[in-house]
């Protein structure tokens, strides 16, 4: 049975100490959560332990939010200020191309992978060629500011290549097009289905 608190001063102060020991100040956990903290140390089977562990979600929950706070501003601070041109280009401003690269900001401010589908039935290829012509006209919008390095790639057939297998899934790969990007110095890649 792990280590419990006998009552709420003690699990408290136990807490506290912890807090100290890792240099992470509980005031950034809400009195609500503190209260449930001290409630889990106080219990028999989860105790001290669970509760630890309750403050590390709470401490990496809150750096998680920092960093994804300080890429929103980087993106908000685009000096090109490409997705606000973009939202009034008379040719671009409906295109799939501005939904790509918001799909690669949106991964980007939330940490999340930079292997991104795109999703919907497979794109006619005539449609993805007129896609890589709009992505390199958003390219030449995009001087100076945080999404660089704009790229594209002709259809593969990657079953063909003898990469179908998506990642460790039962998902297949046919004939793929690829648009790529970097927010910030960060890769992007949207995988695009192609009819084959």
């Amino acid at each position: 049975m792990p280590k419990f608190a006998e009552n709420d001063e003690e699990a408290n102060q136990s807490l506290l100490d912890y807090c100290e020991s890792t240099g992470f100040d509980p005031e950034w956990i809400s009195p609500d959560e503190w209260a449930t903290t001290i409630r889990i140390a106080r219990t028999k089977d989860k105790g001290y332990v669970e509760a630890y562990k309750t403050i590390d979600t709470d401490r990496t929950e809150m750096i998680k939010a920092g960093a994804r706070d300080a890429r929103q501003k980087k993106v908000d601070n685009d000096a090109a200020g490409l997705l606000g041109r973009l939202a009034t280009h008379y040719s671009l401003k409906d295109s799939l191309a501005v939904t790509v690269l918001k799909q690669c900001r949106s991964a980007y401010v939330g940490g999340e992978r930079v292997n991104l589908g795109l999703g919907g039935s497979p794109m006619d290829p005539s449609a993805y060629e007129e896609l890589r012509e709009e992505w390199k006209a958003v390219a030449a919008l995009a001087a100076g500011g945080i999404y660089t390095e704009f790229h594209s790639f002709p259809p593969q057939n990657k079953a063909a290549l003898g990469k179908g297998n998506v990642g460790g899934t039962l998902a297949k790969r046919k004939v793929q097009g690829n648009l790529l990007v970097k927010v910030a110095g960060v890769r992007f890649n949207m995988h695009i289905d192609i009819d084959d």
